[in-house]
């Protein structure tokens, strides 16, 4: 029977498009290979179908009806990073506020407590506008689709018409500045205050300029969303020089996931006083507040790039046209640069195909 088991296997089925055979030798089977492919492919399927722990639902929260007052919550990309989270809590205050609700915030799973933490730490004014209500949104709670794309502006006065008390929207990300357009200055005054010293870093003065570089590569070059090469930032560099940098001191730092790029970079630009941050993300947006005179933003659609820019000192901001790269999210139609980008900040574009020398981009 062993031997049997051994021998070539033929399964042949009959049907209508002809024949159909499944044929696996007895060389193949007594392979090692053969045997390293299979506990593998077993390996990865049964990794696809794992649920992350993280992501387990808690049960549906306990919530009050018939108060006095009506609410809004949201779906919200929690997984994701510091970025990602500004943009959707920024969003859903402002969108409250129109609709004269309590911004409402349910911590469903593992990712929603960390999306808290990490957005409490950086911005606790912000986060405590919020009701905190511990738990999954109940079966009970009107589900309304709104802003289904990551990248544009939807009108909240869509919403105007719904008399639940309790609202929550389908959508997340909410990556547009209209959504919260009046809103910098508050945004600014919920940071938190600091207690790094950036005994490592320079600091912006009346006779020293920043220039802040901020680098995304890591993820953005898996999955396809445009990184600028290390000739197109330095080009840049060398516009916003032009442009801006008037003070008897400059210097220039750069921040981002790839420390070897940043070095490269860094030494690369030897003209310059250049430094790299190894701080954390929160001290990042911080140091930015403070000393950031002008960003450049070289990843197009770098979420944290943005709120460097945003929260900067100078309020001064350059960016990569996204229009000019290869950005698949271009080919979606979720993304419309109006909506992303604010209007007073620079875009930056290679002056063609065979110039290599950057340009601003006119809209």
């Amino acid at each position: 029977m062993a031997t049997r088991m051994l021998e070539i296997f033929r399964l042949t089925i009959k049907n209508e498009n002809g024949l159909f055979f499944a044929t696996y030798s007895k060389k193949a089977v007594k392979s090692p290979l053969f045997w390293m492919i299979l506990v593998y492919s077993i390996f990865l399927i049964r990794a696809m179908h794992e649920e992350d722990p993280m992501e387990v639902p808690y049960p549906p929260a306990q919530i009050n009806f018939r108060t006095s007052r009506k609410y809004i919550s949201s779906n919200y990309a929690s997984s994701s990073r510091l970025g990602n989270h500004l943009f959707e809590l920024a969003s859903v205050l402002s969108i409250s506020r129109e609709l004269q609700r309590v911004p409402t915030f349910f911590i469903e799973n593992c990712y929603h407590e960390k999306m808290w933490e990490d957005s409490n730490t950086l911005i606790p004014g912000l986060m405590n506008h919020f009701l905190i209500i511990n738990g999954s949104v109940p079966s009970s709670v009107k589900r309304v689709k709104f802003h289904q794309k990551c990248c544009t502006f939807d009108d909240p006065s869509l919403l105007d018409n719904y008399e639940d008390e309790y609202l929550h929207l389908t959508g997340t990300h909410y990556q547009s500045w209209k959504y919260f357009s009046h809103m910098r200055n508050e945004l600014i005054g919920y940071l938190k205050t600091t207690e790094n010293t950036y005994m490592d870093l320079p600091k912006s003065g009346e006779n020293t300029f920043i220039t802040c570089v901020h680098v995304r590569r890591g993820d953005f070059l898996r999955v396809g969303f445009h990184v600028a090469d290390e000739n197109f930032i330095r080009s840049s560099l060398n516009l916003i020089s032009r442009q801006v940098a008037k003070r008897a001191n400059t210097a220039t730092v750069f921040f981002g996931d790839d420390y070897e790029f940043m070095d490269s970079l860094r030494n690369r630009t030897s003209k310059i006083n250049a430094f790299v941050s190894q701080n954390s993300p929160a001290d990042d947006l911080l140091y930015a507040k403070s000393n950031c005179d002008v960003v450049l933003i070289t990843a197009a659609h770098s979420t944290f790039g943005w709120w460097m820019g945003y929260f900067s000192k100078g309020n001064r901001v350059y960016y990569t046209d996204i229009q000019f790269t290869k950005d698949w999210i271009l080919e979606t139609g979720e993304f419309i640069s109006e909506d992303y980008y604010l209007p007073h900040w620079t875009p930056l574009k290679y002056a063609g195909s065979d110039n290599f020398t950057v340009i601003q981009s006119f809209k």
